[in-house]
């Protein structure tokens, strides 16, 4: 994955705003950029309590200041367009775009900016942070993992892959439409191969 030198006016400015507060941390880590064309970004809903359904964002960006090697030095700025919403059930991505759910004419990104908390190991380490959607922010932590170091010898490159999840509760951000049948509870998951 190339570096991109274009990232929306405010992720940069957040990963500025990081770099200020923890110079030491910046030193000996690595920038990388990456959206929907390196990584996968999805959500998970319970429908009436028996069935599920998974869901994506088909444009995000996402910065991240990370050394592989120590992960417990991660910093993370995520900006997703609502209205680029994905989910495989007739009249589900309208319901999302709507003003009940995203309500994207009003907000049209959400965000997510975390950092390592400093504990864990290279196989399952806490980020924390703040999650906003619809205006509303929330305390927000997301559990990710190094899930493998390789050399992709077809490109000379090596790849490191990432995984994270988490949970949140939508009525915490203004979403409480159609409670009876679409869970509280939806999950969120990441995963992006970054080229070291």
């Amino acid at each position: 994955m190339a570096h991109s030198p274009l990232i929306g006016r405010r992720l940069l400015t957040a990963g500025l705003a990081g770099l200020a507060a923890r110079p030491a941390w910046a030193a000996s880590r690595s920038r990388y950029v990456f959206d929907q064309n390196q990584g996968r970004l999805e959500f998970t809903a319970r429908h009436l309590g028996v069935l599920s359904s998974t869901g994506r964002f088909e444009d995000f960006s996402a910065e991240l200041l990370i050394d592989p090697d120590r992960p417990l030095a991660t910093a993370v700025a995520v900006t997703v367009r609502t209205a680029a919403v994905a989910l495989a059930y007739p009249g589900a991505v309208d319901l999302l775009r709507s003003p009940e759910f995203f309500d994207v004419a009003e907000y049209p990104e959400a965000h997510f900016d975390g950092a390592a908390t400093g504990q864990g190991s290279l196989d399952r380490f806490a980020l924390a942070g703040n999650l906003t959607i619809r205006g509303v922010t929330r305390p927000y932590t997301m559990q990710a993992r190094l899930l493998a170091r390789r050399r992709d010898a077809a490109r000379g490159v090596d790849v490191a892959d990432f995984s994270a999840t988490g949970s949140m509760k939508r009525s915490e951000f203004g979403m409480t439409a159609e409670a009876t049948a679409i869970s509280d509870t939806i999950g969120l998951s990441v995963r992006v191969s970054l080229i070291l």
